[in-house]
């Protein structure tokens, strides 16, 4: 992501979080870019299933649980991204501009959350 990328045109500031109800038919809040448009951002991270905040079951991948497949279509897994970094298993093997993408991609994270954080309180 590049600063012009992270910048208040593209993703405003203004009534940003917010819900989006006509959408997705539910109170939480969602980013929205600049034309309005749920906000999407693409960028290299690992996911951390095992971390304390990750609620991921291994029922998601059993098909004779005897779970009402209704509820599993509302259900919602949660997990941890953690930025690419040279000290992972693989990083001797990441390209430098990759571990950059994936930092400044969960700075600009912090930092937009921050920012509502602190308009709030």
């Amino acid at each position: 992501l590049t600063a012009e990328a992270a910048g208040h045109t593209n993703i405003p500031v203004e009534n940003n979080p917010r819900p989006l109800r006509m959408f997705m038919n539910n109170s939480t809040e969602y980013w929205v870019d600049g034309s309005g448009s749920l906000l999407r951002m693409k960028f290299p991270a690992r996911l951390d299933l095992t971390s304390q905040y990750s609620r991921i079951g291994p029922y998601f991948n059993m098909p004779h649980t005897g779970l009402d497949a209704m509820l599993l279509k509302r259900a919602r897994v949660q997990f941890e991204l953690r930025p690419l970094h040279v000290s992972d298993p693989l990083g001797d093997h990441y390209p430098q501009e990759v571990l950059d993408c994936s930092s400044r991609a969960l700075e600009t994270l912090v930092a937009l959350t921050n920012e509502v954080e602190d308009a709030r309180n």
